[in-house]
């Protein structure tokens, strides 16, 4: 008797809260805030693989983590335009299509280092960032002596 004065009970409180419904597009963000995200994603990944880099060859360490929140609160809001010129000035990507290009590779790398590790690489990291290796370099406009 008590579990049907409680299943009742919980039904009634459902049916008093009211849930606001919100139809399903308007949760889906719009195209031009999805490739903004895409560009900063592209350019936090690249600026943190060249500090990353910097660091191992100072012998200093690199922290991720920390590096991507402060990452995200000083460029999260930065427009796409304004993206774009970082990404072009700093990284060499001229175009969306670059852009597009490198996230690509970034994800490749990823779903290799997690094969490579027998899926059980450290996800805190994977997320974080790679490090920069000869591959990296394939293809920018770097000479290697």
């Amino acid at each position: 008797m008590a579990t049907a004065t409680a299943t009742t009970t919980r039904k009634s409180a459902k049916s008093t809260k009211q849930r606001k419904h919100t139809p399903a597009l308007e949760l889906v963000i719009p195209y031009q805030e999805k490739i903004r995200l895409m560009v900063l994603e592209v350019v936090r990944e690249e600026a943190g693989r060249e500090l990353s880099a910097a660091a191992r060859f100072s012998n200093q360490d690199f922290d991720w983590e920390e590096f991507n929140a402060q990452f995200r609160k000083d460029y999260g809001a930065t427009s796409l335009k304004e993206l774009m010129r970082y990404a072009r000035i700093k990284f060499g990507l001229n175009s969306l299509d670059e852009i597009r290009e490198r996230r690509v590779q970034h994800k490749q790398r990823r779903r290799e280092r997690i094969a490579n590790a027998g899926g059980f690489a450290d996800l805190s990291d994977e997320d974080a960032g790679y490090s920069l290796e000869m591959e990296d370099l394939e293809g920018d406009d770097i000479e290697l002596e």
